[in-house]
């Protein structure tokens, strides 16, 4: 499902105008990467948590020309889904 996709099926179902649902997730990862930035986990109860992760630097060996390379640390968005989002995922047979 493309993002275009996503907005007019949420409008739809939201009885939201497009316009108003592009705006709304517009404002919805703002305020996600502002909370993010400031080290401030995002917890949607029964949805799941988006949180920063950092990974540190490090070296990596390159057996073909035998040397070490410095990799640079980076920061990444972890999404991780909340226990009744799985249960709806796997349901119990």
């Amino acid at each position: 499902m493309t993002q275009k996709q996503f907005i007019n099926e949420l409008a739809k179902n939201s009885g939201m105008t497009t316009s108003e649902t592009t705006q709304l997730m517009e404002q919805f990862c703002t305020l996600v990467t502002e909370c993010v930035n400031n080290d401030q986990t995002v917890m949607l109860q029964g949805f799941g948590s988006f949180e920063k992760k950092t990974k540190a630097e490090r070296q990596m060996y390159n057996p073909a020309t035998k040397d070490y390379r410095t990799i640079p640390g980076s920061t990444s968005l972890v999404f991780k889904p909340s226990t009744l989002l799985k249960d709806k995922l796997n349901p119990q047979q």
